[in-house]
């Protein structure tokens, strides 16, 4: 049976039709999904996990990935206790590719990609839960996820990676919310930005979360205290290219499960690099079953 592979045609744009073409010219041939707006790559791996394939592959960016694990965890979510669950692959297209670059596949190299995916090799990594939604590689709650809600999908089509520096530009000259991280046992720790890593990278290429293992049943956690939007700003560049330094201005800390609230009420939520459709205060946990992906 083909394997099938969810991708997201970008309203139909010339590099979409090209890449399109590639997938179809793959041997074995896959059997292609195209996905028609928001939410349809959810719907049709939950399809199709239900049915009982046993592999579901997302091809496009971490978004169209996260969308893809929605439906594959849902239905995954259904069945019974030593039933095997559908198993995730990755082709690498979109514009931010931070789990493919987790799982060490070979970049924008399709081919390559499909010959791993075929293969059969899989292994299980942490899945984890923000309130009801599922998310494989990172997370994060306030300037971060806003800069993501301000990143439209013409921006990031246009510009690419660029978008997002463009976006950080006018959100981080706002006031942000104080944010409160609530561990059992622990006094609460205040910040303005939470990051979240179930693995090293974020943002690309860059090993933000130094300790961070996706298979340890732990998520790394970064606390930004206090900073406004700049200062934010220049202390994340200064970590994504010189990596993590011990600072006054945050706090590193492991968990395997807690809140976080906003003292307005509410803030926005980024999972696997897309706004997710909640906000704080929100609980992150683990999921109650492992992820398997091919690699």
């Amino acid at each position: 049976m083909p394997i099938p592979v969810i991708l997201n045609p970008a309203a139909r744009s010339t590099k979409a039709a090209a890449l399109e073409q590639a997938l179809r010219q793959l041997s074995p041939e896959p059997e292609l999904h195209l996905t028609k707006g928001p939410g349809d790559a959810t719907v049709i791996a939950e399809r199709l996990a239900t049915e009982g394939r046993e592999l579901v592959v997302s091809a496009g960016g971490d978004g169209t990935m996260n969308e893809v694990l929605q439906g594959i965890c849902r239905a995954n979510a259904r069945r019974k206790p030593g039933e095997k669950h559908t198993a995730l692959g990755v082709l690498p297209l979109g514009t931010m590719n931070v789990f493919s670059v987790e799982l060490k596949l070979p970049g924008r190299d399709i081919e390559g990609c499909w010959r791993e995916i075929t293969s059969g090799q899989r292994r299980e990594v942490d899945l984890w839960m923000a309130n009801d939604m599922y998310f494989a590689q990172l997370a994060g709650v306030g300037l971060d996820a806003q800069i993501v809600q301000e990143t439209s999908w013409e921006q990031k089509k246009k510009y690419g990676p660029l978008s997002y520096v463009m976006s950080a530009v006018n959100v981080l000259m706002q006031t942000p919310p104080t944010l409160s991280v609530q561990i059992e046992g622990k006094a609460p720790l205040l910040g303005t930005v939470v990051l979240i890593g179930n693995g090293k990278h974020y943002g690309g290429p860059f090993p933000l979360f130094r300790d961070a293992s996706n298979t340890d049943g732990l998520l790394d956690m970064i606390i930004f205290r206090g900073l406004g939007g700049m200062e934010f700003l220049q202390l994340l560049r200064g970590m994504l290219l010189d990596g993590y330094q011990e600072c006054e201005d945050l706090d590193y800390l492991q968990a395997k499960e807690f809140t976080v609230t906003a003292d307005c009420g509410e803030a926005p939520v980024e999972l696997d690099g897309e706004l997710a459709d909640l906000s704080a205060p929100v609980v992150f946990r683990p999921a109650p079953f492992h992820l398997s992906v091919v690699v």
